[in-house]
């Protein structure tokens, strides 16, 4: 009897398998017994799908982390450039001002430096440059900006020299009106705005606000023709036997950054 009720069942599934790949009875049976138990692998199969998922989207957002952080390099490298390119493009026109300054030195031997450090203060005015006596650099020679005179070089090393400005209070320019021929000497304050006095100008020659004075020969000091200031004011005192003139310094020094020192 035992042996009955394992064979019987054994025969049946035989029967029904070879019934069903034979003549397909069953297949209508199967559908719908897979509908009934889908829910069932659906739910079965849930948590594999939920890992899944939840692995991609780690994926996905580690991925998108690292482009994001690759875009963000890239984009400091892109704008790093563009400064450098906007350096370039800033210094280009600096020198192309020099080149292009109101006066000439198409005649005279130059050479261009740049400035390294600017010392103002009350009694001393000076700027330190990049360019020494290994340069041809020498005393005495005169530093031109786009707009005139900046001063004189008064010390010299191999590597860098120091330019005494013309409105340091110590520094004496030869100078003449670029209008009216007057000459005078230009002498600067000690006061930290940028002015200057000229000074031995009698009360009866013609100097008016707005004239600019420029650099004189005489004395051999400064080469003559380059602008040193602009008068800004003129008076006339009884008890004075000369004129009280202030003029405003051709250039600026805080808005340089290169000079032109005329080594011939």
């Amino acid at each position: 009897m035992k042996f009955l009720e394992l064979f019987i069942p054994v025969i049946i599934s035989i029967i029904l398998i070879l019934s069903d790949y034979k003549f397909s009875y069953l297949n209508h049976l199967r559908q719908s017994i897979e509908t009934l138990i889908s829910p069932i692998y659906m739910v079965v199969n849930l948590p594999s799908q939920i890992y899944t998922w939840i692995d991609n989207q780690g994926t996905s957002k580690d991925q998108l982390t690292i482009n994001n952080n690759n875009l963000h390099r890239e984009l400091l490298k892109l704008k790093a450039r563009l400064q450098t390119y906007n350096a370039l493009v800033l210094e280009n026109k600096k020198l192309q001002a020099l080149l292009d300054s109101s006066y000439t030195v198409k005649q005279q031997k130059f050479t261009l430096a740049r400035i390294s450090e600017l010392s103002q203060s009350r009694l001393k005015k000076q700027i330190i440059i990049n360019k020494g006596s290994s340069s041809g650099i020498k005393i005495g020679q005169i530093a031109l900006s786009s707009k005139g005179i900046i001063g004189q070089i008064s010390r010299t090393t191999p590597l860098y020299s120091t330019i005494l400005m013309a409105n340091d209070p110590t520094q004496h320019v030869p100078v003449k009106n670029g209008r009216s021929g007057v000459r005078g000497i230009s002498k600067g304050i000690a006061e930290n705005n940028h002015l200057l006095n000229v000074e031995f100008i009698e009360p009866n020659l013609d100097v008016k606000v707005g004239d600019v004075f420029l650099s004189s020969s005489i004395g051999s000091k400064f080469p003559d023709g380059y602008p040193v200031g602009t008068v800004i004011s003129v008076e006339k005192n009884q008890n004075e036997p000369f004129l009280h003139i202030q003029l405003k310094s051709a250039q600026i020094p805080e808005q340089l950054e290169f000079v032109i020192i005329v080594t011939d």
